[in-house]
């Protein structure tokens, strides 16, 4: 944060490797001429649905959209996500407030994901063993809940509970998950494993802050800081790029002859499209190969030119296809649940 503007970044992950795709500014009412009714404000999960659109838009293809209570307990977005049919798993604040029937008052029912939690039977707690990259255990523990008609297994929108201990139920080490999957195709289990692709944004700041100067600027404008962030996010996706891009082939012995003024180079296309078995992106093509479109028509002969990669889909194609796959640790462990043996 800087001059009250705070950072909103949009990334598309697959669980083994990382991509940052674009950013926007989010400037808070209090620091607006008319704060909620200036026209300026736009709310984070407002400014996340434009930058979901615009990943959309560029043909980026993704299975879902995953993100933190700040944008699961916008009724809006949630709602932009149903019209469009793009699934979701968002966290929820445990004191997150739900409208109940209240029969008896004397028993009232359970109002929050966390009082929700806290009267669920022991036995009822899944217990789950998955490994990190170190081969260190993770034990989760995770349960299906049900909060009066808003949230429950049969119900349109799914609320799931992952703690480290069910006994306690720390706020920091529990979390609720609101998720639009039917418990058909997914399971609690794995919709808490879909929430932790978003591990990977703090793999992607701590490089960007400590190494890329994320916030290492000496500007005072809001456009300078934004144009500071974009440069950031180039050269992050630079650095995924060594490596993985073909280098344009050795000059031979016969010179080479002349290009006609203002023709193209031979064209850079993308690799072949990802596979579609992949979490968080969906299948499909990503697109024709693309033209290089006429950059560098003026070099010398043999010169090592910036191979244009096309489309953001055919560079997220070819980060994919190309980048060695990180190491996932070993395969988790069958699960069982609390109150077994």
């Amino acid at each position: 944060m800087a001059n009250g503007v705070v950072a909103v970044t949009s990334h598309w992950t697959d669980g083994s490797r990382h991509v940052p795709l674009g950013v926007r500014p989010y400037r808070p009412a209090s620091r607006l001429p008319k704060g909620r009714t200036d026209p300026a404000f736009h709310t984070k999960p407002q400014l996340a649905w434009e930058l979901i659109q615009e990943a959309r838009a560029a043909g980026i293809p993704f299975r879902l959209v995953v993100a933190d209570s700040v944008y699961g307990e916008s009724s809006a977005l949630e709602v932009q996500l149903f019209a469009a049919q793009i699934p979701y798993v968002m966290g929820l604040r445990p004191s997150h407030g739900t409208w109940q029937f209240v029969d008896d008052p004397q028993h009232p029912p359970a109002f929050t994901p966390a009082e929700a939690a806290a009267r669920l039977p022991l036995e009822q707690w899944e217990r789950t063993v998955r490994f990190d990259t170190h081969g260190q255990e993770l034990v989760r523990y995770i349960a299906e809940l049900t909060l009066g008609t808003t949230y429950g297994p049969t119900t349109g929108v799914r609320l799931i509970a992952a703690t480290l201990d069910p006994r306690q139920l720390k706020p920091a080490s529990t979390w609720y998950l609101a998720t639009a999957f039917p418990l058909a195709q997914v399971s609690a289990a794995q919709v808490y494993e879909l929430y932790r692709l978003r591990d990977w944004i703090e793999h992607f700041y701590k490089p960007v802050k400590h190494e890329l100067g994320w916030a290492d600027y000496q500007v005072r404008a809001e456009q300078a800081i934004v144009r500071h962030w974009q440069l950031v996010l180039l050269a992050y996706t630079c650095s995924l790029l060594v490596g993985t891009v073909p280098t344009a082939a050795p000059p031979t012995d016969r010179a080479a002859p002349a290009a006609p003024p203002g023709s193209a180079p031979p064209a850079s296309v993308a690799s072949s499209p990802p596979p579609a078995d992949q979490a968080a992106r969906g299948g499909g093509k990503i697109g024709p190969r693309v033209p290089a479109g006429g950059l560098g028509s003026d070099a010398a002969p043999g010169a090592e030119l910036a191979l244009p990669l096309g489309t953001a889909a055919a560079l997220l194609a070819t980060l994919v296809e190309r980048r060695p796959t990180a190491r996932t640790g070993r395969t988790p462990r069958p699960s069982r649940s609390l109150a077994s043996p």
